[in-house]
Parts: structure tokens; sequence; C-alpha cells
């Protein structure tokens, strides 16, 4: 993140946007749009795939769900894409396993990325929940700012 000493305005290039498919998290994408034409910022849309419980990790059927998820996770991301396709910003993409909030955590402070964008909800009302949560995570412990989108 830079300063700009005359005027004091903060600029973002870099913007990280934690994408989850659910309805906030389109508002989270096309708000990062609007700030990354403002500052000419690039975006990463980024994807945690939560781990597989330990009950489900035994089941002979892990690799099919694993695939289907990762699956899921990649369809999620290129909706997420288009949906910036008119916007005419530089977008990029990650998807990883692992604790949502911990990952994102970790990609924003190992990406050096000016801004987090990430909505206060996920998907369904225990994701919601977990969502939630991990927007809290995330705006106590990263290394940048966070902005939670409603």
């Amino acid at each position: 993140m830079k300063y700009n000493t005359k005027e004091l305005e903060v600029v973002y290039k870099k913007i990280l946007v934690a994408v989850d498919g659910s309805d906030i998290s389109q508002k989270a994408i096309k708000q990062a749009a609007e700030l990354a034409l403002k500052f000419e910022a690039t975006i990463t849309l980024f994807h945690v795939v939560a781990p597989l419980p330990s009950t489900i990790r035994t089941s002979i059927y892990e690799q099919q769900l694993i695939d289907g998820i990762i699956e899921e996770g990649n369809h999620t991301l290129d909706e997420a894409k288009n949906d910036l396709i008119s916007f005419n910003v530089q977008v990029d993409t990650d998807m990883i396993v692992g604790d949502p909030s911990t990952e994102i955590i970790t990609k924003a402070k190992k990406g050096q990325y000016d801004l987090v964008v990430i909505g206060n909800r996920g998907l369904g009302a225990l994701s919601g929940f977990i969502m939630g949560s991990v927007s809290r995570r995330v705006v106590r412990h990263a290394s940048c700012p966070v902005l939670i989108v409603r």
C-alpha cells in the first residue's frame, strides 16, 4: 500500500478477494472491481476449500469427493472471473485446501496484498455462520486492511 503524501490518499495495487460462490461473495467481487478500476489494481480471486472431516477421509469415496469439490471450486472461480470481464481489470485466480481464515490471512501476507475484500457471510445458514467467523478472524489477523461487504 502506498500513500500519496500530497493528498494522503490510500492507493491499492493488489487486491485479494475471498470467493465462495455466494451472493454476498459476488457483491464483494464487484466492489473489488470498482476499487481496482479506481486504483488501476490487480485482483486475485481466492477460493479456499475446507478439508474433509476425518470420518470422510477414510472413506473409499474420498478421492471422488475431493475431485468433485475441486471441480466445484474451479467452477466458482470461473464464474467469478466471468463477472469481472466487463470491468476490464487484470484478474488472477487461486485455490487451496485448508482452513479458510488461515489461508486468506497467509495469502494476503505472503502475496503482499494491499487489501482483502471478503463477504460478511457465506453460503447457507451453517456456512453463513462459518463465513462470518472467517471474516472476523481475517479482520483481526490480516496484515493489511480488510473490506467486509454486506
